[in-house]
């Protein structure tokens, strides 16, 4: 099976949603389960001001007004600025090149909300990287050029194309949707309800015959 997250690093809500997926894969062992990342800025090629706030990013996002923001979205983070993702969005495809995808969106996380460090910042995105196993040399080679956009660029239009509209997205199948956030409860009962619709079998049953699935 597979199970898409679609994300943006500037929105508290997926930052929520990784925690719940990690805590996932701390108590469970998921057989052929390929977690994939997508990109998907909220605001494409988002360049932030000087007094730029979450509420500001979120309401553009979600099309709200900053008081709707703060009734749905609750406590944003106050000692955190937006910043520029696009290219931390960039290493992330480098990391899923390398098979360093969950390492990299764990550490880039935890280095935004945890640390409160600015992920904008060159020199953090290459600790960061370091952290993960990740060659600094192509880090480079992503940071010093326009590597990758294109790949964030058309993770978004896919997903605008398949009907998702907002983050955080998780999609398991190409069936099974969870918009918005969810409950650790929820993307586990998602994950052994689609195991369960869409294993197919081998053999038929009187006028009914199931092909196999290729994967």
């Amino acid at each position: 099976m597979k199970l898409e997250f679609w994300l943006d690093y500037l929105s508290p809500l997926c930052y929520k949603q990784h925690q719940v997926i990690e805590q996932l894969y701390k108590k469970y062992t998921f057989e052929d389960l390929e977690l994939l990342y997508r990109s998907y800025e909220m605001i494409p090629s988002f360049e932030p001001t000087e007094n730029c706030t979450f509420e500001y990013v979120l309401s553009q996002h979600h099309v709200l007004t900053d008081e709707e923001v703060k009734v749905m979205f609750g406590e944003l983070p106050k000692s955190l600025k937006p910043v520029k993702v696009i290219d931390a969005h960039r290493l992330s495809h480098l990391a899923k090149k390398y098979q360093k995808a969950f390492e990299y969106n764990k550490q880039i996380f935890k280095t935004y909300y945890v640390e409160k460090q600015d992920i904008s910042k060159h020199e953090v995105l290459r600790r960061v990287c370091k952290k993960v196993g990740l060659d600094l040399g192509k880090v480079d080679e992503v940071l010093s050029s326009d590597l990758f956009y294109d790949a964030v660029q058309m993770n978004r239009e896919n997903a605008i194309m398949k009907g998702i509209f907002e983050i955080p997205h998780i999609r398991i199948d190409g069936k099974v949707r969870l918009a918005g956030y969810h409950l650790e409860e929820h993307v586990l009962d998602a994950l052994t309800q689609a195991k369960i619709t869409y294993v197919k079998t081998d053999f038929c049953e009187g006028e009914n015959c199931e092909r196999k699935k290729t994967r």
